[in-house]
């Protein structure tokens, strides 16, 4: 019998063509993608779960520092003994430092007030010529922050080495006034006495000491004269009374 033009007859037609052999291979690959899907999920499921717990910070988050104290000292440090260097005392902490000293120079300051405190001191008095040669020499080159100004102040150091102060005609710490402070910066007037037989007489001398290379260092005053920073008074209001007894 002839095949009617309207007939479909997929006998003669290849198998990937039938109707039914479509079916099946378009349900088959449904399984297959659905597996893959299950299978990625399930994957990143693992992952997150290896790597997080809810309610926990990751360790490869950074850690907040602590915050550091910025209230500056309105008495005396605790804990502070007095050691001479040269003829000029200078005070040593157990706290704030220093906890190096040697080759002259004394380092390892607390990152604190105090610290800066104990380093105005000891770099100050440390730099002065009546502390010889094999003491100011390496402090101010390995403790005043490098600028133009130091090399003048080891210049002039360098051109008059020798001191020849008498005992008791050097002016001691007396006490300090902070003027500003922060972790980077503090500046503070440390007050020296002068030795004098009438109404005392003070030096308050300004200095600004920077944190760097984690320690406190020296800036070196301007054209390397301490002059320039030097204040003249006899009046002690505001200054917190400190010093060798």
């Amino acid at each position: 019998m002839p095949r009617s033009s309207t007939t479909q007859d997929f006998a003669d037609r290849p198998p990937w063509t039938r109707p039914g052999f479509i079916a099946s291979a378009a349900f088959v690959l449904i399984i297959v993608i659905a597996a893959v899907v299950l299978a990625i999920t399930a994957r990143g499921d693992d992952h997150t779960d290896a790597t997080s717990t809810p309610g926990t910070t990751s360790t490869e988050e950074a850690e907040t520092p602590p915050e550091l104290p910025t209230t500056v000292p309105t008495t005396p440090p605790a804990g502070v003994r007095w050691e001479l260097v040269g003829q000029t005392a200078v005070p040593v902490s157990s706290t704030a430092g220093p906890t190096r000293v040697s080759g002259g120079t004394a380092a390892g300051y607390a990152h604190t007030p105090d610290g800066a405190l104990i380093a105005a001191a000891q770099l100050m008095i440390r730099s002065a010529p009546s502390a010889g040669r094999d003491c100011w020499e390496p402090t101010v080159k390995d403790q005043f922050v490098s600028s133009t100004d130091r090399e003048q102040l080891l210049a002039a150091l360098r051109a008059n080495p020798d001191d020849s102060s008498e005992p008791g005609e050097l002016s001691q710490i007396a006490g300090y006034q902070y003027q500003s402070y922060t972790p980077d910066t503090a500046v503070i007037g440390l007050v020296l006495r002068a030795p004098s037989a009438g109404m005392p007489r003070y030096h308050v001398l300004t200095l600004t000491l920077l944190w760097r290379d984690d320690d406190w260092r020296m800036q070196a005053p301007p054209g390397g004269a301490w002059i320039s920073l030097n204040r003249v008074t006899s009046d002690l209001t505001g200054v917190v009374e400190w010093g060798a007894r």
